[in-house]
């Protein structure tokens, strides 16, 4: 067996708590995969929002999230995506919000 370089020997400075932040992600995705999909609705919502559908599925979804969290929080789990959820739930909201008042301003 060929010897490692010796970059591959050594661990790169500050790569354990980017792994750590990777490997959380990872177990939200995992543990709660409603909440990341509301805020990913919500965000696409707040960018493009044709008839709000992705507001209104940011909405439901986030709700569905954060309904989850608290399951996963009684459960025991550390990671449980209420963080995330709420933030969908208000991009959400706001992404209708806008939605609305476009939609007044143009009809009025």
């Amino acid at each position: 067996m060929a010897p490692l370089p010796p970059a591959a020997q050594q661990p790169m400075v500050g790569s354990s708590s980017r792994m750590k932040r990777i490997e959380k992600d990872r177990q939200l995705r995992r543990n709660n995969p409603m909440a990341y999909t509301g805020i990913v609705l919500a965000l696409i919502g707040m960018i493009f929002n044709p008839l709000a559908l992705p507001s209104i599925l940011g909405v439901i979804f986030s709700s569905i999230g954060l309904s989850k969290s608290f399951t996963l929080e009684g459960l025991g789990y550390r990671v449980a995506g209420r963080g995330i959820a709420i933030a969908g739930l208000i991009l959400g909201i706001l992404g209708l919000g806008f939605f609305l008042f476009s939609f007044v301003d143009v009809f009025s």
